[in-house]
């Protein structure tokens, strides 16, 4: 199946890189969701079988008498796929369960290499997070098969270095309902470096007359 992506190429993805002289393990990025239903995908997994017989445990428990046993075998399968398909370089990802059904979407944040290329005003709208400083925001848009997927990626450039936060492209009507959630998780990233100070980017190069306080809603369409 074929994928048509639309969007800035300089924000789509996560750094694969770190820059010179970063050693591993040296520099930290945490973040956090306060909302039920984020589910945190372990970079590392020795026994799939067994993580995905805990989760799935652990969601029929959530879900109370809204569980249903039918949907099992899909809520497994999404639990298996999801934990396949996260990115490698992600240094954190999560697995949204929104509602007490077998829906999912995904946000993962990755941090390294800041790209060569720079970001200008065409590549997206300002936005500012509480911890990691300004970055630009830029929507994807997926045509798969029949279906027209929304996705957003924001990049923060600091000296070499970048952070890009995304959410995985899917239905308008789930992003819809979850992009504020995605929005405030990205206001709880910290980026901190070997010596404890706090990475925090500027606006790039273009983005200095823009106005960083604008409402997400008006700039990230919802359908």
């Amino acid at each position: 199946m074929t994928a048509a992506t639309t969007g800035s190429a300089a924000l789509t993805g996560t750094p694969t890189a770190p820059p010179p002289g970063w050693g591993e393990g040296l520099w930290r990025l945490s973040g956090r969701s306060e909302t039920a239903g984020w589910l945190l995908q372990p970079s590392r997994v020795e026994d799939a079988d067994a993580w995905v017989d805990t989760q799935t445990a652990e969601l029929r428990g959530a879900w109370g008498e809204r569980w249903r046993t039918e949907d099992e075998a899909s809520v497994r399968a999404l639990l298996r796929l999801g934990l396949d398909a996260r990115p490698a370089e992600a240094a954190l990802a999560f697995q949204l369960w929104p509602v007490p059904a077998p829906l999912v979407a995904h946000v993962h944040v990755g941090y390294g290499a800041a790209p060569e290329a720079p970001v200008g005003p065409d590549a997206g709208s300002l936005y500012e997070a509480a911890g990691l400083g300004f970055g630009v925001q830029a929507v994807r848009r997926v045509r798969d098969a029949d279906l027209d997927l929304i996705g957003l990626d924001i990049v923060f450039l600091a000296d070499s270095a970048a952070v890009v936060a995304s959410f995985e492209p899917t239905v308008p009507e789930l992003f819809a309902l979850l992009v504020g959630q995605f929005h405030a998780f990205v206001q709880t990233l910290e980026f901190v470096a070997p010596d404890g100070r706090p990475v925090r980017a500027a606006a790039p190069a273009g983005f200095l007359d823009a106005s960083a306080d604008a409402d997400w809603a008006d700039t990230v369409p919802t359908g």
